[in-house]
């Protein structure tokens, strides 16, 4: 036991110097990886078109995902090491925070342009595979659509008839209340 706990310790400290913002969100990434395309294939809702198409645009955006947040996250603190290379205390927390600076970049920037041209490229592939059904989802503006139904309200025999009449202005003035 005494062995074990030994071990956890070890690996808590490691954990604990080598946090860095890349691995947690590369983390995450590989976790969305595996679980996002799951999901979306087991959705029982779906085509099963639809839930094949959903689950490799999910796994291809996080195909792209964890090497871009590696790449900028790298990048990036290797800026930050250059900028205070003669300060080592400086150097070390520019280093984290433009690791840090790096990842976010990538998530609002980076990855979705990466993403918008390798999905494209996903989309004419898939899209020739189905041309038929292309033609099936054209949007029918000339033919014409039926009737909606009106509900009719109850006449004002009805027990609750005094609660659907319009109210008038004649209505509010003959109530009590302040009079100046």
């Amino acid at each position: 036991m005494n062995k074990i706990s030994e071990l956890g310790k070890k690996v808590l400290i490691s954990v604990g110097r080598n946090n860095k913002p890349t691995y947690a969100v590369m983390a995450v990434a590989v976790a969305n990886g595996i679980f996002k395309p799951i999901s979306s294939l087991t959705d029982k809702k779906e085509k099963p078109e639809a839930r094949k198409y959903a689950a490799l645009r999910e796994f291809a955006t996080e195909v792209v995902a964890v090497p871009t947040y590696w790449l900028c996250g790298v990048g990036a603190a290797k800026i930050g090491e250059k900028m205070f290379s003669k300060d080592p205390v400086k150097k070390n927390i520019t280093k984290t925070n433009m690791m840090f600076l790096g990842v976010c970049t990538a998530a609002l920037l980076v990855i979705p342009a990466v993403c918008s041209v390798v999905l494209a490229g996903l989309d004419k592939i898939v899209k020739k595979d189905n041309k038929i059904s292309q033609k099936q989802n054209k949007l029918d503006v000339i033919s014409k659509s039926p009737q909606a139904e009106v509900y009719q309200t109850p006449s004002s025999r009805t027990e609750f008839g005094h609660l659907l009449q319009k109210p008038s202005i004649t209505t509010f003035a003959n109530r009590g209340g302040l009079k100046i």
